[in-house]
């Protein structure tokens, strides 16, 4: 692609210097590592760099072209020198967003993209939405917390919704993989930073809101109306003679700030209400499934969900209407994709090496999924319920903290504290604002997370149940500026055996 075609992609620019590279521009980037000779440049003002810093850098390279929100009058004149072409505009996120979209040539609108947002639900939705779609036939791209994935390829997932370059760059990978969907999980940060700019969402879906981000977002109120505005980016077009669809758990709090962002078609789903579009009742679990009734448009259907977990009859509805309403599958067709869904890895993950006590493993680290994992195996617990707990948002949102140890102080028999993405934050110290004075049941503070695994392992007994809380699926632990290798599922998988084996 050459320059003239990226510059005529934007709106609102200021071209300061002449063009002067005629050859075709090879690659977009943000990073000015990967800049070279045939690159377009895109200075973004980030966390922890800002990219006009590496302009200067850039223009002496011989960049031939640069984007940016602001240039002295010696970087002109530097510029025109090295002939470097500078374009200003207003924002360089939006016009990230923009040039990426055209670079890749427009990549989401040759796929079918489903966009899942909310506090709690998104990887084990988004994951039964893609993995039924497979089973009935489709290749998928995912985007989401635990891995990217294009095709039959994964990718560590750095963020949950990568920054518009990144994505528009996996949907073209995707379509060139042979993909025909794109499921995404759409952080209220994704969207507030406009990570989904020039993103053609065709469906979206509200799993719920509760507590989270509140250091960034300040308010719940802000943090609904930032979730809220991935159903206006929506909008109420078709494509390929499908309407846009929005579908939305009724049962929030918050449910009406999304019906009110969207003139799109709306569906909901509820266990308290009837009448929603899908109405789950006569919930059992039993040895790890979820047995419940599925209502819709007047029929009532047996569905069996290899999960624990009644949230999850909630995300499993929306997956649900998604297939049924959006791609029009059959309800039998739907139903036979379920019976194959394995569940999700860190997800009410049960592990069983044939030890005499419970073992599960899950993403619960908000005050309302801890709140409702403990509750949903509370019934199944004969001995103590055992919980071993790391509040993830080190250098974050301390607030949450007090809250978070009044939940596990009500609900759990025994708590093991560690260490959750503590960052630069001391674990002791995170801790302490989950203790305050609390002093009601046994708690323990160790602040490796391995030796605090092994420690409950070790207190266990027969009957027990265990949950791990807070990592999941993650494959890593924020230890200061490092993300340091590290999976859940695979480290308790590990200890059990070998203590079983001493």
């Amino acid at each position: 692609m050459y320059i003239q075609e990226l510059i005529d992609s934007l709106v609102n620019y200021h071209c300061l210097t002449e063009v002067f590279f005629t050859g075709e521009i090879l690659s977009v980037v943000n990073d000015s590592r990967e800049a070279n000779v045939s690159s377009a440049f895109i200075a973004i003002r980030g966390e922890h760099f800002d990219g006009h810093q590496a302009v200067d850098e850039l223009i002496q390279k011989r960049i031939p072209l640069i984007i940016l929100e602001e240039a002295t009058e010696e970087q002109i004149k530097e510029a025109r020198f090295n002939g470097t072409c500078l374009v200003k505009v207003i924002s360089t996120d939006r016009a990230q967003a923009i040039l990426a979209s055209r670079f890749y040539d427009q990549p989401s609108e040759k796929l079918d993209i489903i966009a899942v947002t909310g506090t709690n639900g998104k990887t084990t939705t988004s994951n039964m939405i893609s993995y039924m779609l497979e089973v009935l036939g489709h290749k998928t791209g995912m985007i989401g917390t635990i891995h990217y994935k294009v095709a039959d390829q994964y990718f560590p997932a750095v963020n949950t919704t990568p920054n518009s370059l990144k994505m528009q760059k996996l949907f073209s990978e995707m379509l060139d993989a042979g993909c025909q969907d794109a499921v995404i999980e759409a952080s209220s940060h994704a969207l507030v930073l406009g990570r989904l700019w020039q993103t053609q969402v065709d469906c979206a879906i509200f799993t719920n809101l509760t507590r989270e981000h509140l250091d960034f977002h300040k308010t719940m109120d802000n943090y609904a109306n930032a979730k809220s505005l991935l159903f206006a980016q929506l909008g109420q077009s078709f494509k390929n003679h499908k309407a846009k669809l929005a579908i939305v758990n009724q049962d929030d709090h918050y449910a009406k700030v999304m019906y009110q962002a969207t003139g799109a078609a709306l569906a909901t789903y509820s266990m308290i209400d009837p009448s929603a579009t899908a109405y789950a009742d006569d919930i059992q679990s039993s040895n790890g499934v979820m047995n419940f009734s599925l209502h819709y448009k007047g029929e009532r259907y047996p569905v069996s969900l290899n999960m624990l977990g009644h949230y999850n009859v909630m995300n499993y509805m929306a997956a649900f209407l998604c297939l049924k309403l959006y791609y029009g599958y059959s309800t039998t067709d739907i139903l036979s994709a379920t019976k194959q869904f394995p569940g999700v890895s860190g997800r009410m993950q049960v592990i069983n090496e044939g030890q005499p006590y419970t073992v599960v493993v899950d993403f619960a680290h908000t005050g309302d999924a801890l709140q409702k994992v403990i509750e949903e195996l509370r019934p199944h617990t004969k001995g103590r319920l055992r919980v071993l707990f790391g509040h993830s948002g080190g250098n974050r949102d301390s607030a949450a903290r007090p809250g978070l140890g009044d939940i596990l102080f009500t609900y759990a028999d025994e708590i093991y504290f560690t260490a959750d993405n503590p960052r630069h934050e001391p674990v002791d110290k995170i801790v302490s604002e989950m203790v305050a004075d609390h002093d009601e049941i046994p708690y323990h503070l160790i602040e490796k997370r391995e030796e605090a695994i092994e420690k409950m392992l070790l207190d266990a007994n027969v009957d027990d149940v265990l949950l791990f809380a807070g990592k999941g699926g993650e494959s890593y632990q924020v230890l200061g500026d490092d993300y340091v290798p590290y999976n859940e599922a695979e480290v308790v998988i590990e200890t059990v055996r070998r203590l079983m084996h001493e």
